[in-house]
């Protein structure tokens, strides 16, 4: 009995722990299936949130610039009024002039309700593509001629040459001055009333003078160093560098981005020590050929030609 008494116990034991072992995994098993039912459940709805943000901000950048659009719009078209406006009074034609001011006034009038902050509306944008001399050799003998007429003081047939030297994107963007433009047209009104033809067209000039231009240029020999530095990447990211082909391929690239760098420099765009972390980074770019530094060298490259091209764009910044 005692014996049976023990192996009951025992056998008690034994089935016990299983049992045990059993809720304890099953315990577990259901957490782990909550758990993991949960997580699926919050990377869902993470994933929801993300689309939903998503779709949210595309909304919100849509109607940023539709915005933008509706306002560079309006202060076009209120430029295009008081440029009629300026060619009513010209031939004296009251009712065209006030017609075309009340045009321009109403609409510069709606974009300072919509945002009284508002100082400086583009209305015009301009882009040029000048391909002048870009041949380092062509440069030089170009810029030796240029001296030689500037010592001599001609300066106009040293301008053939000057304008020769022009390598570039320009970007030329008008803005109109809408903290002065509306008072401006109002005060231009009552001088139509009392027949101030030439003083009302006057101010009407003056008014237009006030507009504001700005010009970005960017040397199209930095974009030139830019698309091969860009090219040597892809080619990089891909490469078999087992074969000699590829890496001197991504040399050859390098070596000619270096190329147009000079001539960015020849032809004077920015200054000289400007160009020296530039043919520092293009120096390590080339040392990082083959090896995992190739990506950070690249990116170091990309942040130093944005640089100069920003202080090429804005020389007082």
């Amino acid at each position: 009995m005692k014996i049976q008494d023990s192996t009951m116990k025992t056998t008690g034991r034994i089935a016990a722990i299983p049992l045990a072992v059993a809720l304890a995994l099953g315990s577990v098993t259901t957490q782990a299936s909550q758990k993991a039912t949960g997580a699926e459940n919050t990377l869902q709805q993470a994933k929801i949130n993300k689309t939903a943000t998503k779709k949210t901000e595309h909304k919100k950048k849509s109607s940023l610039i539709s915005q933008h659009k509706q306002v560079v719009k309006e202060a076009a078209d209120a430029f295009t009024a008081t440029e009629t406006a300026l060619l009513a009074l010209h031939n004296k034609q009251a009712k065209h002039a006030q017609a075309a001011l009340e045009i321009a006034s109403g609409n510069l009038h709606l974009l300072l309700a919509r945002d009284p902050a508002l100082s400086l509306v583009p209305i015009d944008v301009n882009v040029e593509i000048i391909e002048g001399v870009h041949d380092l050799k062509t440069i030089k003998k170009l810029q030796d001629e240029l001296e030689d007429l500037i010592d001599d003081k001609r300066f106009q047939d040293a301008r053939p040459i000057i304008d020769s030297l022009v390598d570039e994107l320009r970007v030329t963007t008008v803005y109109l001055p809408l903290a002065t433009y509306p008072a401006t047209i109002d005060s231009i009104a009552p001088l139509v009333d009392a027949g101030k033809w030439a003083e009302a067209e006057e101010k009407l000039v003056a008014l237009l003078d006030t507009f504001v231009l700005d010009e970005e240029i960017t040397p199209l020999a930095i974009i030139r160093a830019e698309e091969k530095i860009n090219k040597a990447f892809q080619i990089e990211y891909s490469a078999d560098f087992s074969k000699d082909k590829d890496k001197n391929q991504i040399s050859q690239l390098i070596k000619e981005a270096r190329q147009h760098i000079k001539i960015a420099e020849a032809l004077g765009y920015a200054s000289e020590y400007e160009y020296k972390p530039l043919y520092d980074d293009i120096d390590e770019l080339k040392k990082a050929i083959g090896t995992n530094g190739f990506k950070g060298e690249w990116a170091k490259i990309k942040q130093s030609m944005s640089s100069l091209k920003n202080k090429v764009i804005h020389p007082r910044d």
